[in-house]
């Protein structure tokens, strides 16, 4: 519902999972605490989503944890995090990809381990959309822009319409110096089928931004 919603349903969703957070008998109800969180997240309420998510200790969880820590750009606080995901279960999928999603933000020598992380992770189960894109962005922080392509071109034969895809595929090809009609198709994509997505609204803003001192030079 949140996430098909429009701006009153989505409130509507909030306070309805605030109401639910209120009653004491759901304080231990991890799975309900994961996805308020999840909905904070989204909503970038990141100190509501904290509150109610710091002390449990399901990987799950924790791994939802590292994304609320990153979002706030705070990596020092996710890589604490990952070390306690390490301790509790140093093997598992969402210890791995939580390790590797921070490496990616901490950069340098991370992002190669991030990518060889990322591509255990493909050959134990499959290449997904999240490794695919998780590889692509570590190869492109490491400025192998022709890798990061390849990659991408095969996350956007598995789904058309992934917003991440379409969003990273945008900066490969400005990266690459695609031509500027290649890159408004992925754009316009983008955009039309995301318009919430954090790099479509952020354009949003800067074009409006844009058109606003347009309009101001042509009347000066």
């Amino acid at each position: 519902m949140y996430l098909d919603g429009n701006r009153a349903q989505k409130d509507a969703v909030i306070a309805q999972m605030k109401e639910w957070l209120a009653e004491l008998s759901n304080a231990s109800n991890w799975q309900l605490l994961f996805i308020a969180g999840t909905l904070f997240l989204h909503e970038q309420d990141y100190k509501e989503a904290l509150k109610h998510l710091h002390q449990q200790l399901q990987l799950d969880v924790m791994a939802l944890v590292v994304q609320i820590f990153l979002a706030m750009h705070r990596p020092d606080l996710a890589r604490k995090q990952v070390a306690s995901m390490q301790e509790q279960d140093d093997d598992a999928t969402l210890t791995k990809l939580s390790n590797a999603w921070v490496g990616l933000v901490e950069g340098g020598e991370k992002c190669q381990e991030a990518l060889y992380e990322f591509q255990e992770l493909g050959e134990r189960y499959s290449m997904s959309l999240v490794l695919l894109n998780s590889m692509a962005l570590a190869n492109l922080h490491m400025g192998k822009l022709d890798e990061a392509e390849r990659l991408l071109q095969d996350a956007i034969s598995k789904s058309s319409s992934d917003p991440n895809t379409l969003a990273n595929l945008v900066v490969c090809y400005q990266h690459l110096r695609k031509p500027a009609d290649v890159i408004a198709r992925y754009t316009n994509q983008l955009l039309a089928l995301a318009p919430d997505h954090p790099w479509a609204a952020k354009y949003a803003e800067l074009q409006a931004g844009f058109d606003r001192c347009e309009a101001q030079f042509s009347k000066a």
